[in-house]
């Protein structure tokens, strides 16, 4: 039979389990909830810890725009389909998006561009374009962006 675990306890584990990494408060919960238990009583603890600092949705999101940007060069698009997992206010998302600095976040688009653009040497013009923008529309650059990339490749000669 599995024993319960006193509110103070729960509290102490999740403690824990927020010092590891940055969690969302969506993520913290539904940890809570998988230790069996109920609803309202992890929303009261994850509401604990929030006024603690443990966990905070802007924190996080933060994180998590940053970490995407920077170690898997992801763009915005797909920064933000894949946040919505952790149901943040699209407040906390949008101000996380807008700390990308738009010159870095440019300058990494024409970097993968370029990179791409120097594998695809072999194809005919048309398909080294199509192929290059669709890899960048995959990593979730926005496609106008893509498409200046590209010109200013082509503008180069390359």
């Amino acid at each position: 039979m599995a024993r319960t675990l006193a509110i103070n306890e729960v509290k102490q584990r999740a403690g824990r389990f927020c010092a590891l990494r940055e969690r969302s408060p969506n993520e913290l919960l539904e940890k809570i909830q998988s230790w069996g238990i109920a609803e309202e009583e992890a929303s009261i603890v994850v509401a604990e810890l929030s006024k603690e600092g443990y966990v905070d949705e802007q924190r996080f999101a933060n994180a998590y725009c940053n970490d995407k940007f920077d170690f898997n060069s992801w763009g915005k698009v797909k920064i933000r389909a894949h946040i919505n997992v952790h149901k943040l206010s699209s407040t906390a998302v949008q101000n996380a998006l807008d700390r990308i600095e738009p010159e870095k976040y440019f300058q990494r688009l024409k970097g993968l561009a370029e990179s791409k653009w120097l594998k695809l040497e072999r194809e005919e013009p048309f398909k080294r374009k199509q192929k290059t923008a669709a890899y960048l529309a995959g990593k979730g650059y926005e496609m106008d962006l893509i498409w200046e990339a590209i010109e200013s490749l082509t503008k180069k000669g390359r």
